[in-house]
């Protein structure tokens, strides 16, 4: 599998949002075509069709499939993952907090998928970053033995935590997300025992485990993702161990607990 030339769906359908999504039926056979259209949308797809197919251009111009293609090539060998097709979309050029706080790139994964959301100016080391997260995820999911679906918030830090460590071993803390440099060690300690620990349990569809994840409401500014990084690299810290190394390890010896 690996790329899907979704720059000629782009072409083809004059960048028709739900055309595209037609053609992605297949791969969501549980879901309707305005259920995929919405749920794209919301991890930063773009949201017009007359974008859709000036902005493939300019990203096939800058080489975005075969850079992916490349990557994927290379972290499938390294990492002994799965095969999975993976789909390249424009992302949302007028999406303002995706501009200003993930560089106008987003990602999507699954465990037998994932989607790619790619702006034009996009450079190739950060479109190798991001496919560095996403696949990661593609990886965690295969490779550690429990449902998706039976997630709790601890599951899903820890997956995070793991996909932007894969990012800082590769590419170093320069393409990691921006967001990782809010806080320092001591306030990261802080938050872990103060916040993320008391709702470690809390499963993922439930409102909560999203708002702490993403530090909505309340809570500190994306939380979830910056504890989970926090608890991968105490792991790491004293081990020769790489991060693809540990992808079937259980959340809660990552994180150190004695128990679940």
């Amino acid at each position: 599998m690996g790329v899907i030339q979704t720059n000629e769906w782009l072409e083809e359908l004059d960048g028709d949002l739900i055309g595209i999504c037609k053609k992605l039926r297949d791969y969501f056979p549980d879901a309707s075509v305005p259920d995929i259209h919405q749920h794209l949308l919301t991890f930063g797809m773009y949201n017009l069709s007359k974008d859709g197919s000036a902005l493939s251009k300019k990203l096939f111009e800058n080489g975005a499939w075969s850079i992916v293609q490349q990557e994927y090539e290379q972290l499938r060998q390294l990492w002994k993952g799965p095969d999975v097709p993976i789909f390249i979309f424009p992302s949302d050029p007028n999406n303002k907090l995706l501009t200003d706080e993930f560089s106008g790139k987003a990602g999507l994964s699954f465990q037998d998928k994932l989607f790619l959301f790619i702006s034009p100016n996009n450079t190739e080391v950060e479109i190798k970053a991001l496919l560095t997260h996403e696949y990661n995820h593609v990886c965690r999911l295969a490779k550690y033995p429990k449902r998706e679906e039976d997630y709790i918030l601890l599951d899903t830090v820890i997956l995070e935590g793991l996909a932007e460590m894969a990012v800082f071993e590769r590419f170093g803390k320069e393409y990691n997300s921006k967001f990782l440099s809010l806080y320092s060690n001591e306030e990261l300690e802080k938050l872990w025992r103060e916040i993320v620990f008391f709702e470690k349990e809390q499963l993922k569809g439930t409102a909560i485990h999203y708002e702490v994840l993403y530090g909505m409401g309340s809570y500190p500014k994306m939380v979830g993702y910056c504890v989970g990084f926090y608890l991968v690299w105490n792991f790491l810290k004293d081990k020769t161990l790489h991060s693809d190394e540990i992808l079937a390890i259980p959340s809660h010896k990552i994180a150190q607990l004695s128990t679940k």
